[in-house]
């Protein structure tokens, strides 16, 4: 009987040590994962130009080998012509911004203040006939506390400090971006001369694929949302209507989060420069603009090609928001693809892919489940 008792207690120790080593192992991951994420942080002045410069030469590729098919244009003279579009295009929007926030800050010191401070009374005035004058006037005793010109015009400064300093690094971006460009047709040859198994190499020219096609239905897609956007402020007579038309096509990259954020300036001009029910009819127009773009010619074009779940697109929207700012929401789906990728042909982690997969078949235990409960 001892021997048996013995034997037994041998034959658990591996699996407890098994255990622990699995616990071990992905505590170790998680504490590097953290690791990772805070020096990417840090790094983020020397990283972004980079990941900015590889994300634009693939969108750009296309347009690149459009020129060398259709046109018969020269490698080099494709590249060319391609780089001074997109730096026409980016320079074209900065500036565009910048003039508008200047013009902005002019229209906010004069009407958009005085017209503030009579909404603001009547408010007031309208609360207190309720009973909750004194309970408003503790959370905002003067508007001019929180919106004043002074705060303006830093606040407008800021921006175009903002401006300038993107310009720097877009010139820096656009020069790595001419280099990668140039050498796409080597990278590619050295990547199909790889030592590595097809399906694997398959796997990468698909998800590269999968991002050109997500980023130009993105765009045509935040092109429609911006020029329906503007039609919406210049119908109901929202200043700056052209301005938040751009604001819209820009945010409308982030997922979910840059819709919201692009229609909050619009309705609040609309209730400070008109009435609740002109605030109204361009809150409902947002929300009709994105539920129809967001939530049917887009996923009508798309499709799950990426596998992604929406929370998990949402999640990554935040940390890399925290990690590099607005480009990183921007960055946010192709980096959580790429990312994903690199799970599934991981031994160790490609359950974490498995777990965060949008198109994943389901178990013939779900099936009992769906009709238990069915």
């Amino acid at each position: 009987m001892q021997t048996t008792t013995e034997d037994d207690s041998i034959q658990n120790k591996p699996e407890n040590n098994s255990g622990w080593g699995e616990g071990a192992r992905f505590l170790l991951t998680a504490a590097c994962a953290i690791i990772v994420l805070f020096g990417l942080k840090e790094a983020r002045d020397m990283l972004l130009p980079i990941v900015m410069a590889i994300f634009l030469a693939v969108i750009s590729y296309t347009v690149t080998a459009l020129l060398r098919h259709l046109l018969r244009f020269p490698h080099w003279l494709a590249v060319f012509f391609t780089v001074v579009v997109d730096a026409g295009i980016i320079y074209a929007a900065g500036s565009l911004i910048r003039v508008l926030a200047s013009d902005m800050q002019a229209t906010l010191e004069g009407d958009f203040m005085v017209k503030m401070l009579d909404k603001y009374e009547a408010i007031m005035g309208f609360l207190t006939d309720w009973g909750y004058g004194e309970l408003a006037q503790q959370f905002i005793q003067n508007p001019r506390e929180f919106i004043s010109p002074k705060l303006i015009l830093s606040a407008s400064q800021a921006l175009g400090g903002q401006v300038i300093a993107m310009t720097s690094v877009t010139t820096l971006v656009l020069v790595l971006m001419t280099f990668l460009l140039g050498e796409a047709p080597l990278f590619m040859r050295n990547f199909r001369s790889m030592p590595n198994s097809g399906k694997g190499k398959d796997k990468v020219i698909s998800a590269l694929k999968g991002i050109q096609r997500y980023l130009f239905i993105k765009t045509v897609a935040s092109a429609t949302t911006g020029l329906l956007a503007w039609w919406l402020c210049h119908l109901m007579k929202v200043p700056f209507a052209f301005l938040w038309g751009v604001v819209a096509f820009l945010l409308n990259y982030i997922p979910t989060i840059g819709s919201i954020v692009a229609a909050i300036p619009p309705i609040l001009l609309a209730l400070v420069m008109g009435s609740l029910g002109d605030a109204l009819v361009v809150s409902a127009g947002y929300v009709f603009i994105n539920f129809m773009i967001g939530n049917g010619v887009e996923p009508l074009f798309l499709g799950k090609q990426f596998g992604i779940a929406t929370s998990v697109v949402l999640l990554s929207v935040i940390l890399w928001g925290w990690v590099w700012g607005p480009c990183g929401m921007l960055l946010a789906v192709p980096i959580t693809v790429m990312i994903k990728l690199a799970l599934e042909n991981s031994h160790d982690l490609a359950w974490v892919a498995t777990l965060i997969d949008d198109n994943a078949k389901p178990s013939s235990e779900d099936i009992k489940d769906n009709k238990f409960n069915s």
